[in-house]
């Protein structure tokens, strides 16, 4: 089981790193409303092979799969929304550069519940990764009203997402993973609606449900099944690792494709977040939860 979900990280984290490889046409094919009818359609089809446990769940009136559903908005409808909100104002280099974060925000939760034996030793090394990741990707501060406004919201968004990671993990030791799929799925396909019955002048329109069928959605349902995976086996701090992971990944991708010149900041930022990374996924100090060891 360690050595799958060692393969399973590593594959989703070089999925999430290498789309800006896809063909052009694929790059933006799933806009938001786009989003709410793929998540729709994983959604039924999961919820059509599941549909006996969860009219069980249903019946007994739990309240767990109204949990999830608020949880899984939290990690992937709200920032999907709210990062397309922030994106005349802030670039996609800065904003996957303050989602570096997320693992520190991770940390910090998993240490109030105090539900994660040593994870404290995680601070430092969340925000020295945090700290590479500031150096490989330039950020730049916003210096207008409205773009500060986006960088506020971003960073709630961050927190968000920290909590929902960490509270979402052993929720979905509940579920089977095509329960905890449908009721993801379906939650955020009616989230993304609702953002476009509303209004939102983000959340473009329905047409062009042919994108749905497209390299890109397959490579999205792919890293979706995955991360639904990952979500219920993997520990919080580990898993938003990814948010690590990724940057690296697509700095190096970066690196081997246009070959730019080497700067001291470069070498710097890369000894930094490789440092962060190997200590967060590799560290074995007193928790018993060590599932990427690379033995």
């Amino acid at each position: 089981m360690r050595r799958t979900i060692w393969i399973a990280f590593g594959a989703l984290c070089v999925m999430l790193s290498s789309s800006w490889l896809l063909p052009a046409e694929d790059l933006n094919a799933l806009p938001i409303a786009q989003q709410g009818c793929f998540y729709g359609v994983v959604g039924l089809a999961a919820g059509m092979l599941s549909y006996r446990q969860l009219w069980g769940r249903l019946k007994r009136r739990e309240w767990l799969c109204l949990q999830l559903a608020g949880l899984s908005v939290l990690l992937l409808g709200l920032p999907t929304v709210l990062s397309e909100w922030v994106r005349d104002g802030m670039s996609d280099i800065s904003r996957a550069a303050l989602f570096a974060l997320v693992p520190f925000v991770v940390v910090v939760v998993a240490a109030a519940r105090e539900l994660e034996p040593g994870v404290r030793r995680f601070f430092v090394p969340a925000l020295i990764g945090f700290g590479g990741a500031l150096l490989l990707l330039p950020f730049n501060f916003p210096m207008s009203v409205r773009g500060q406004a986006m960088f506020g919201v971003l960073l709630l968004v961050i927190v968000l997402v920290g909590f929902a990671s960490e509270w979402i993990y052993r929720l979905l030791r509940g579920f089977g993973m095509m329960e905890a799929l449908a009721v993801i799925c379906l939650s955020n396909a009616v989230f993304l609606a609702a953002c476009h019955f509303a209004g939102l002048p983000f959340a473009e329109s329905w047409s062009g449900a042919s994108a749905l069928i497209s390299i890109h959605s397959l490579y999205s349902l792919l890293e979706l099944l995955l991360l639904v995976w990952l979500l219920r086996e993997m520990t919080p701090v580990r898993l938003a690792a990814r948010y690590l992971v990724v940057p690296l990944f697509t700095v190096l991708e970066g690196l081997v494709f246009l070959r730019p010149a080497p700067t001291v900041r470069m070498g710097a930022g890369l000894v930094l977040l490789v440092f962060g990374v190997g200590y967060i996924l590799f560290s074995r100090g007193g928790d018993s939860d060590a599932v990427l060891s690379i033995r």
